[in-house]
């Protein structure tokens, strides 16, 4: 087959007049009428505008403007090309936006999920600090209890989630984020609540509420009490930390949770005391590793990750 009549990407002359970059310029001096306003617009030289006119005007082999006292008058021809480029163009900045906007992370919503805990406080202010890094983001915010954490990421409800616990599931991975250290919420009417720091012998007798058992704080605390051999006297067990709080509120008892639960509101009756020798949680992002993530998950990681790096210290 002759090849004459085609260039070596197999697309006649008629199909490659102009370049993307030409067609560009063509349509910025119809828009502001001279080479002048042009060139502020693209911010290139006079000179350079002025030879790629010239040189649409030689591929083309036919004039484009005039020029008169007021500036560049185009031909009826540049006014016919001008009406067929411009919606075009206008519609290729669009579609530019709109890829800029999803290199934001500005069009899908960004599902996230959080046992109670760390629902309290950490996520909501990490959640307010990706939304002010992404203006545009539509977050959607689930609290879930333990039980249902591995449900909502292999069924794809939630892109991840912040928990203390850790499934054993070969399609979750982990990252951990932080520690935070287990302390003592103390009514203020009891003893204890003057005591600068808690040690573990003075819990032995002490009316408890308790956590349900095998959740990540029960079990952290039964470690830390069978550990120093001290018994305690279970009034309640609750599930969710908020729970825990409000028995406690009302002089039910002491409970033992993380600090992060504790930077959330609490009732006007409690005290927080750092306990002596204190264990610690991990905190950690889960997500579904066979299920895409979105670049907002690592920013939500990242400001995660500076958050607990600079905990306030507890009084």
């Amino acid at each position: 087959m002759a090849r004459d009549d085609l260039d070596d990407y197999g697309k006649s002359p008629t199909e490659q007049l102009l370049s993307l970059r030409q067609i560009e310029v063509f349509h910025t001096v119809m828009e502001a009428r001279s080479i002048t306003g042009a060139s502020k617009v693209l911010n290139v030289s006079q000179p350079a505008l002025s030879r790629t006119i010239r040189r649409v005007e030689d591929v083309l082999g036919i004039a484009l403007f005039t020029r008169d006292r007021n500036g560049l008058v185009p031909t009826s021809e540049a006014l016919e090309i001008y009406s067929e480029i411009d919606p075009v163009l206008r519609q290729f900045a669009g579609v530019g936006a709109q890829i800029e906007r999803i290199v934001r992370g500005e069009t899908a919503v960004f599902r996230i999920g959080s046992t109670a805990s760390v629902a309290r406080a950490l996520v909501p202010q990490a959640l307010r600090e990706l939304s002010q890094e992404v203006p545009g983001i539509e977050l959607f915010f689930d609290v879930l209890p333990v039980d249902q954490i591995e449900d909502y990421l292999t069924t794809g409800r939630g892109e991840a989630l912040v928990t203390l616990a850790l499934p054993d599931h070969p399609l979750i991975e982990v990252e951990p984020v932080g520690r935070a250290d287990l302390v003592a919420v103390i009514p203020r009417t009891h003893p204890l609540s003057t005591k600068a720091l808690i040690r573990a012998s003075d819990l032995a007798g002490a009316d408890f509420i308790a956590f349900a058992a095998g959740g990540a704080h029960q079990r952290v605390v039964d470690s830390f009490l069978d550990s120093a051999k001290v018994k305690v006297n279970a009034r309640a067990v609750a599930r969710f930390s908020d729970t825990a709080l409000a028995l406690a509120n009302e002089e039910m008892g002491i409970v033992l949770v993380d600090y992060m639960t504790t930077l959330g509101p609490l009732g006007g009756n409690l005290v927080v005391r750092p306990i002596e020798e204190a264990p610690q949680f991990e905190i950690s992002v889960l997500w579904n590793r066979r299920r895409p993530h979105s670049a907002n998950l690592q920013k939500f990681i990242e400001i995660l990750g500076r958050k607990l790096s600079n905990l306030p210290a507890l009084t």
